[in-house]
């Protein structure tokens, strides 16, 4: 009994911590090709390529949804919707992100608990808790642009 508990304590802390690299990961795809995003996270779920200056495509799994925005410039925004059963699990992705982002030296500003803004060479990220009461789920909201300043 004790080592199912234990497997189940590491793999819950290996999908925890794989989510946040995956948003580190998002925001170095700002600027990088279509076809670029389609190898790293393979086929997507709905993608709208009608447009050139508009191309999106779509990612989603039961936790997660994610959108990459692109243009003849490449990725210009990418935004994820992360769904998490408890306050706890989700402030727990949070931190393990922003710890990410300071261990590369990004510039990190706390607006409120559960909200903030990151500033990356060339990328500006926000980061928002939110709670949905329907769903009786906590979600964070990961949007990063594309910025002009280095």
């Amino acid at each position: 009994m004790k080592t199912k508990i234990f497997f189940l304590m590491i793999v819950s802390a290996a999908i925890v911590s794989s989510l946040f690299a995956q948003q580190v990961k998002y925001c170095q795809m700002i600027g990088k090709d279509v076809n670029d995003i389609i190898k790293v996270y393979g086929k997507p779920v709905h993608q709208d390529l009608s447009n050139p200056d508009m191309k999106c495509i779509f990612y989603q799994t039961k936790t997660s949804r994610t959108t990459f925005i692109a243009g003849k410039g490449g990725v210009y925004q990418i935004q994820a919707d992360l769904s998490y059963d408890t306050e706890k699990e989700a402030i727990k992705s949070i931190d393990g992100f922003l710890g990410e982002c300071g261990s590369q030296s990004y510039q990190i500003d706390t607006l409120s608990i559960g909200n903030y803004n990151i500033k990356a060479p060339g990328v500006k990220m926000s980061l928002n808790l939110f709670q949905n009461t329907y769903l009786k789920k906590y979600e964070v909201k990961f949007k990063a642009e594309k910025s002009e300043t280095k």
